[in-house]
């Protein structure tokens, strides 16, 4: 027994730290992450911008006034490791120059750009050329290149670095991937809530059930004794009896919550008409103020639990008597066929109407607008709905006029139909 309760506080331990750890490493892995691809950008641009430099300082007076080709190739060679686009373009406007690894254009003979008409060009690579200088100096204002005497020679057209695209997109990348790491930090706290609404709904529900074994008992052993001093078909012991069952039943149901239920095709308009014909019976002890009707049926095959759907319209109908003004008004019960599939039923009650800006909350655990409610009955009715019949459950309407809530069970499958 020691080392079972050493191993769950274990195990309590690792649940309760594995999700700090998790935000932990996270984080500095994110940093890290960061740190080094800045570091990364910056020591390219330091080289690039040394890169620069040097071609600058001297691209006008040897490249541009070079007589000899081999005066000019240690500059061309220099030029092509620049990660800036550029284009050297004579004072005429004749291109002279491009860093061809980086803008994709091959550079062709010199001659060939010597001999070519810029105003009209035959070529296509000295066409595109243009162009393109021309949307550069669109992006950037160009400079000029002068020579060693002081006479210009040309002008330098540049566009964006690949590397000033890097730049731009870091912060929209880190801040991508601080919203990735912080959207599965909201998965994981929605899915640790999840799952302690599962266990808080499992645990009392086993309890529940568990405390009423013991009573329950109890009451079946007295009303045995009670049919031997009475007539057995006296409505008193018959009511009591089936109160007994009822409550048998209610346990029975409390003890499926955190297991997955049995689900079958039956004929749903029963369940409907059973738990109908249950309220109506009780209808008397709140003075003859409530009607309760039934309206529609529904055709179509839906898997379900009796028990737990016979819970669910109970819970409802509780819900839109407790709702009328002055314990007085009328509950309104419709199913029919789903448009989508599947059955439909509709619990309308004319009460006062679920309160402006709740909405949703009516079903989440703990809200409630009772005095003396613990805000579980509708959160159950969800739970049973949606996790164990896959199906919906909706405020479909409200206002002074009363409140409908929708709840849509899916179609049983063609190989469940057939079943």
């Amino acid at each position: 027994m020691k080392a079972n309760n050493w191993q769950e506080r274990l195990a309590s331990f690792r649940r309760r730290h594995l999700f700090n750890v998790y935000l932990l490493v996270g984080s500095v892995t994110i940093v890290v992450a960061v740190t080094l691809f800045t570091l990364s950008i910056s020591n390219s641009v330091e080289k690039q911008t040394e890169l620069t430099t040097r071609l600058l300082s001297d691209l006008a007076s040897r490249l541009i006034t070079a007589e000899r080709v081999d005066e000019v190739q240690p500059v061309v060679d220099l030029a092509n490791e620049i990660e800036v686009p550029f284009i050297i373009t004579l004072n005429s406007g004749r291109p002279y120059l491009w860093n061809e690894p980086v803008i994709g254009i091959p550079v062709p003979e010199y001659s060939l750009l010597m001999e070519e008409d810029i105003n009209a060009p035959r070529n296509p690579l000295v066409h595109d050329i243009i162009q393109l200088a021309s949307r550069f100096d669109s992006e950037n204002e160009p400079f000029a290149i002068y020579a060693d005497d002081g006479t210009r020679v040309g002008t330098l057209h540049y566009g964006n670095s690949a590397l000033s695209l890097r730049l731009r997109i870091m912060p929209y990348l880190e801040l991508g991937i601080m919203a990735l790491f912080f959207l599965v930090i909201l998965w994981a706290l929605q899915a640790r809530r999840q799952s302690e609404q599962n266990a808080l709904f499992a645990g009392m529900a086993k309890e529940t059930a568990h405390q009423m074994g013991t009573p329950l008992t109890s009451i079946m052993g007295w009303v045995a004794l009670l049919e031997n001093r009475v007539d057995p078909e006296d409505d008193l012991l018959v009511e009591l009896n089936r109160d007994v069952d009822r409550l048998g039943m209610v346990s029975a149901r409390f003890s499926q919550i955190g297991s997955l239920p049995k689900l079958e095709d039956r004929n749903f308009n029963e369940v409907v008409d059973e738990t109908i014909e249950y309220f109506r019976r009780r209808l008397p002890h709140l003075g003859g103020r409530v009607q309760l009707r039934r309206e529609g049926q529904a055709q179509g095959h839906v898997l379900f639990n009796r028990d737990l759907m016979g819970w669910v319209l109970e819970n409802l109908i509780k819900n839109g008597i407790d709702a009328l003004e002055d314990g007085k008004g009328t509950i309104t019960v419709g199913v029919v066929d789903d448009p989508d599939g599947g059955a439909l039923v509709l619990v309308t009650d004319t009460g006062r109407g679920v309160p402006g800006g709740v909405g949703r909350r009516i079903f989440e655990p703990g809200y409630t607008t009772k005095q003396r409610g613990w805000g579980m009955g509708l959160a159950l009715v969800k739970r049973i709905v949606e996790r164990y019949h896959g199906g919906r459950i909706r405020i479909e309407e409200t206002g002074s006029g009363g409140t409908t809530i929708a709840v849509h069970l899916p179609a049983a499958a063609p190989a469940d139909e057939g079943a």
